[in-house]
Order: structure tokens, then sequence, then C-alpha cells
């Protein structure tokens, strides 16, 4: 048994390979597994033909001629020549049918086997090549209503034993149980097998975009939406820098650095899950996340507090080898923001406005392993965290500016 399912593995492979188009492979093997299956259904038989010789000399010939013939339906897929193989296939086996059907009679119910046929059809051709499926379907109907007005003024052609019709026509009932079996085991398998692979690519789909865009922004997106945007009138918006990465980007295999970064970026983005607040986008060595939105809410200053407070913990904790003489600057603002996705190709889910330009700011003139904040997030968390007041600095853009240094909860 194991030898013969290894044959079959090996026959219904033929001509799949590395240079096989992936739409092309499920057809290759459904003919060539036809292929097999008719072939070993006809060989069956042999025995009580060859019993019956000479009478049943041209079912003999045609029992023995196909499934010769019809090896060249795997030849031809080894060398990439799938409709030529399909073509072979489909208008051989209507002959050999209608000219079998012919010499059993209708007693025999042979001429069922177009019907058996035609759904074979539907396997072997793919949706790309319906013309063909549709003139070999018309071919295996025309020959179903010829034999049908056949029987209807002719017996057979020639004389065959009774026993042998008798015999042909539970054959051809077995035979067509068996195959119309098959058929729908194997379209259930295909279709198990679709649905399984297309819900497991739908949900890496979703994994991936809500990695890039929040998921209500992604629901938006999906719905066909062209202009996505928000104004949100209170956010609060953190930027971390690393500080020391280039001179450590230099010293060390690209390989590592790139190690690196994925390995406190994703630290980071575990903490910001935590908080229920939203990355926006990592810009080198820089990481940007931010609160309240796309869904305004209320306790967003205290949770970005409490994120910064933590990333500083896990940052001073040195945990990651090559990368202890890391430092980064914390700088966060709160106010009104514009919120929206842009591109239509590698699109992307950004925040616009003075809040985030002064939450860069508050970054860029801070200290090293420090939070530095500006009034405005003072004001709305003093009763939340421990604040030490800086001197009043100059910020670019924006002139004298009275910070502070956020020291704990």
């Amino acid at each position: 048994m194991k030898a013969l399912f290894s044959f079959w593995n090996f026959y219904q492979n033929i001509g799949i390979n590395a240079d096989v188009p992936s739409r092309e492979i499920r057809y290759v093997k459904a003919i060539n597994g036809l292929v097999l299956i008719v072939t070993g259904l006809l060989w069956l038989q042999l025995p009580i033909i060859i019993d019956l010789l000479p009478d049943t000399k041209y079912i003999l010939a045609a029992f023995l001629l196909w499934p010769i013939f019809v090896q060249l339906v795997p030849v031809l897929n080894h060398y990439g020549k799938y409709t030529a193989a399909r073509l072979i296939y489909s208008f051989s086996t209507v002959i050999l049918i209608t000219a079998n059907a012919l010499q059993l009679g209708a007693d025999s119910t042979n001429s069922v086997y177009l019907t058996v046929a035609i759904v074979g059809f539907f396997i072997i051709f793919p949706p790309y090549e319906k013309k063909w499926l549709y003139i070999n379907a018309a071919f295996a109907v025309i020959a179903l209503v010829g034999l049908e007005y056949f029987y209807h003024h002719y017996d057979r052609l020639g004389s065959l034993p009774e026993e042998f019709i008798s015999i042909a026509r539970w054959s051809s009932i077995s035979a067509m149980v068996s195959m119309v079996v098959g058929i729908t085991a194997y379209h259930y398998s295909v279709v198990n097998h679709a649905e399984d692979k297309l819900e497991r690519e739908f949900e890496r789909s979703e994994r991936l975009l809500l990695n890039i865009l929040p998921k209500s922004v992604a629901e938006q997106l999906k719905e066909e939406e062209k202009n996505i945007s928000t104004q949100i009138d209170q956010a609060s918006v953190m930027f971390i820098d690393l500080i020391g990465f280039t001179e450590l980007s230099g010293k060390l295999h690209h390989s590592r650095v790139v190690n690196i970064l994925n390995e406190l970026f994703s630290h980071f983005d575990t903490i910001v899950e935590k908080y229920n607040l939203e990355k926006i986008k990592m810009i080198g060595d820089a990481y940007m996340l931010a609160g309240g939105v796309p869904e305004p809410r209320d306790e967003h200053p205290e949770d970005i507090g409490k994120c910064a407070l933590e990333i500083l913990d896990y940052i001073k904790s040195k945990p990651i080898q090559d990368a202890r003489t890391l430092g980064v600057r914390i700088g966060i603002h709160c106010g009104p923001v514009i919120a929206g996705v842009i591109c239509e190709k590698k699109f992307a889910y950004d925040l616009w406005g003075d809040t985030v330009n002064t939450a860069s700011r508050m970054e860029s003139h801070g200290l090293p392993d420090k939070i530095h904040v500006s009034s405005d997030f003072f004001e709305q968390t003093k009763d939340k965290f421990n604040y030490e007041a800086r001197k009043p600095i100059a910020i670019k853009g924006k002139g004298l500016m009275q910070t502070y240094v956020m020291i704990d909860a």
C-alpha cells in the first residue's frame, strides 16, 4: 500500500517543479490524477474482456490504446504544454466513452460517463481557459445527444454477449459512482484547503494592516474611504530619540545594529500597547507615539507619562548586550492635532500640527535619560507625577518656554 501511495504521489506530481506557475499546480495534479484513475478503472476490467474474446476485441483495443495514448498528458505537462495536455485528455475521453457506448448499447448505461467527464472538465480547466472548457463540455453534450438518437433507432454496433453487457452495466455503474465520489471528495478537499488558506492569509493581512494602522482607521480603509482625516482637540505626543546610536552603529556589524533596534523598539511596542497608546512611526533611531488618537479619551496624558517612565526604566536597566552605552531623550507635549492616512501606496497613519512640532522640540532640547515635557503637559499631569522645573529655554520657532523634567509618579 505504501508503494502504491508513493507511485500515486510521483505520478500526480509529474511536470511540477520550481518553474511551474503556482496557479497551474492544482490543475496539473488533477489531470495527472484523472489519467491514473481512469487507466486503473479500465484495466481492472481487462480480465473479463479478455475472457470473452474475440467478441470484445474492439473494447479491448480501446481499453489498451487509450491509457497508452494519454501518457502524453504528463509528458506535455512536464514541458509546460498545459493546454495541449488538457485538450488531449478531454477530447480522447469523450471519443473513448462514445465509441464504447456505441458498442455496448443503451442497456450498459455507458453513455452516462459523458456527464462524469463534463464534471471532470471543470476540474482540469482553470478559469482562464473557460473557452476550452465550454468547447469540450459542448462536445460531450453533442456526443450524449447523438448516442441517445442512435439508441432510439438502433441497439448497438456489433454483437456482444448478453453476459458481457450485464457485467458492463454493473461495471459502469460502479465505476461511475466511484468517479463521482472521487471527484466530489477532491473538490471538497480543494475547497476546504482553499478556504483554510484564504482564512490564514486574511488573518495575516489583518495583522499586517493593524501593525501599520490603528484598528478603527484600518476599518475605514477597508470600507474604501478615500479621505481619512480627523481633527483631534486634545492628544499627547511623545518622541524618543536614542543617544549614542550613530556611534554604536559604526562599530557593529549591520545585522547586529538592526537586531538591537528591533529588540529595543519591539519592547517599546509592548509598553505602548500596555498603556493603550498608538505607535505612529519610527524615523531612523527615533520613535514617535501618541495618546488620545484616533479615538479621543481623557486618560491619555497620564498613560503616556507612565509609558515614558517605563521606557526610561527599561533603557536604564541596560538590557541588551552591545547596547549598554545607549541612552534616550524623551519629549512630550499635548494639544490639538490633525490625524489621517496619506498616500494610496505604502500608506501611513500620521499626525500633524503645532503639537507634534512642539513635542519634537521637547525631545531635541531635552537631557540624556530624562523626560522633558511642556508646560501644557505639566499642567495636565502635575497631580499625577513629580516634576522639576527647568529655567526657561529658547525653543526654535516658539521663543522662551517654561518646561519641566518628569521625575517619577
